[in-house]
């Protein structure tokens, strides 16, 4: 009894009003509605990239030698080098290429949506910021010369982090700018009022332009230079403290605990990603090293909340809440989990914060141990973060072992998760009961 008054003290005193704080707070309430805006279109583009990824790509795992090979019959039963040679292997290759635009196009539609929003709430005129932000993205693309598929690349991890960050500081300089008295131009009388109130701020969009292509610039003169964030981290983190089961829980944990916050975390840990994790796939896969913790690994990991529907679809008394998980059920198995943080919500939603942070961390140990003792080869090979649960672990691991390992984590998460699905079925059943009433009525 004492323990369990105690936790409910931690979860009322602490937990629960903290959350209520971070609610409140515009700014991430400006994120999360940005994101519940876009998520049709997040979940289409997503999709369109997986197409891209498992029907277009000649080296796939569907057209590819080494995987189904249906682009050797599709190409005429051409082999080896004749295969990667012949024209519908740069075909394919291209198309997949295009495909790619989807991360932009995600990015920039998420920027541009943000911007508006952030307008609102600062007080600025919201058309020109949204010109604002779009002209920093012109800016971004044109130091890629044309290079799609450096472009797409670039954006891959970065899409949310460059979302977020170009949309706040255009929004933030042009709103303070345009406050400055001194830089607002006199207009002669007669103008059309639409032509009046944009000329009155031509110097703050002057400037804001102006600012956006110097830092621009400077952003991917910095990127590209042995000074760049990964560069640094390097150089100054080990590789072995990385390969820590420590570490990698660490960063788990903060990766989460940023998606809590509604913030994409793993494109907010990017940087660190691109620094230790991504090298050790490409070790593992090109020079046959033994790394544990790779990028791959985590994206097998985030089979977690694919537990959590599961756990609400099974156990939640609300009718509503397993018709959300059923509904969201076809994403997670993608791993598009954005429609179920943003819906059930767990986004800032305190009752799933614990589970939500201790089912990953418990999974990146099982899996460190399951791969230490041998029971599970590394995870060697790249593949698209959204190919279907269990094909994933398969796929980048070459062994079927990989999906067994996604299955034991996706056990554990349920088991993990039910608790408190259960908790959340007691301390909400005045809703529920509520919700029965309304029903009745209707």
């Amino acid at each position: 009894m004492g323990a369990h008054n105690q936790q409910n003290g931690i979860l009322d005193g602490i937990i629960i009003p903290w959350a209520s704080h971070l609610l409140k707070i515009p700014y991430l309430r400006a994120i999360r509605e940005t994101f519940c805006t876009l998520m049709p279109v997040i979940v289409l583009l997503t999709l369109i990239d997986m197409a891209g990824c498992l029907l277009c790509d000649p080296a796939g795992a569907v057209l590819g030698e080494e995987g189904l090979g249906l682009g050797v019959f599709l190409s005429g039963g051409l082999h080896d080098e004749a295969y990667r040679e012949s024209s519908f292997y740069a075909a394919m290759s291209h198309i997949r290429v295009w495909l790619k635009v989807t991360i932009l196009i995600n990015s920039l539609l998420f920027s541009l949506v943000l911007t508006e929003k952030l307008a609102k709430l600062w007080h600025g005129e919201r058309i020109l910021s949204i010109v604002c932000t779009a002209s920093s993205y012109l800016f971004l693309l044109a130091g890629f010369d044309g290079n799609l598929d450096a472009l797409a690349g670039y954006f891959t991890g970065r899409s949310f982090f460059l979302a977020l960050l170009i949309a706040t500081v255009s929004v933030l300089v042009f709103s303070r700018l345009t406050r400055i008295r001194w830089l607002r131009l006199p207009v002669p009388q007669g103008m059309p009022r639409e032509m009046q109130n944009s000329m009155i701020l031509f110097l703050p969009l002057g400037l804001t332009l102006f600012a956006s292509l110097f830092v621009s610039f400077a952003w991917l003169s910095v990127e590209q230079s042995l000074h760049a964030l990964p560069a640094i981290l390097r150089e100054y983190v080990s590789t072995g403290l990385v390969q820590s089961p420590a570490a990698a829980i660490l960063y788990e944990l903060v990766r989460r605990f940023l998606w809590w916050l509604g913030l994409n975390g793993s494109s907010l840990t990017f940087f660190w990603n691109e620094a230790f994790y991504v090298p050790a796939q490409l070790a593992n896969e090109l020079e046959n090293s033994k790394y544990i913790f790779t990028i791959e690994f985590f994206d097998a990991n985030s089979i977690s909340l694919l537990g959590l529907a599961i756990s609400v679809w099974v156990f939640s008394s609300r009718e509503k809440l397993r018709h959300l998980s059923a509904y969201s059920l076809p994403c997670l198995l993608f791993s598009i989990n954005e429609p179920f943080l943003f819906a059930l919500p767990i986004v800032l939603n305190p009752l799933f914060l614990v589970p939500y942070l201790l089912a990953p961390m418990l999974n990146v140990y099982i899996g460190y141990l399951a791969i230490n003792c041998g029971i599970v080869p590394l995870f060697r090979y790249g593949v698209d973060a959204t190919v279907p649960v269990f094909m994933q672990g398969w796929l980048s691991t070459g062994d079927v072992m990989g999906a067994v390992l996604q299955l034991v984590w996706l056990s554990l998460d349920i088991v993990i998760y039910t608790p408190f699905v259960i908790i959340f079925n007691m301390l909400t059943k005045e809703e529920d009961a509520i919700e029965e009433a309304n029903a009745y009525e209707t």
